[in-house]
């Protein structure tokens, strides 16, 4: 079941989705991959930058570790240069069909 919250982040904008820290997702965009810093049911925060502000980026994700993946369309609809990290929105709504809490457990 999909989770949602009013969430207030330390920037005080209003969030839907509660982000996530755990389980890190792998993200393979291209031939580069990334780890999550965090994520939500519409999004990711990578640790890199893999395209410019407003680009849609096609991929694959999930659990790092895992072969199990979910293709996925992506924005990008921020990236900061100073921390190096960059944040997805995406598209479609495919990471609803993945229950990444039950992924982990079993990984473990």
């Amino acid at each position: 079941m999909r989770e949602t919250s009013n969430e207030h982040s330390s920037y005080g904008e209003m969030r839907r989705d509660r982000r996530h820290p755990l389980p890190v997702l792998e993200v393979a965009i291209g031939m580069e991959r990334f780890h999550s810093i965090n994520w939500s049911m519409n999004g990711a925060l990578l640790d890199g930058i893999c395209e410019i502000v407003g680009a849609r980026v096609r991929g694959v994700m999930g659990i790092a570790g895992s072969r199990d993946a979910v293709p996925f369309a992506a924005t990008v609809v921020r990236a900061n240069l100073d921390s190096g990290s960059c944040a997805l929105c995406f598209e479609d709504v495919r990471t609803e069909a993945v229950d990444f809490h039950t992924l982990a457990y079993q990984l473990h």
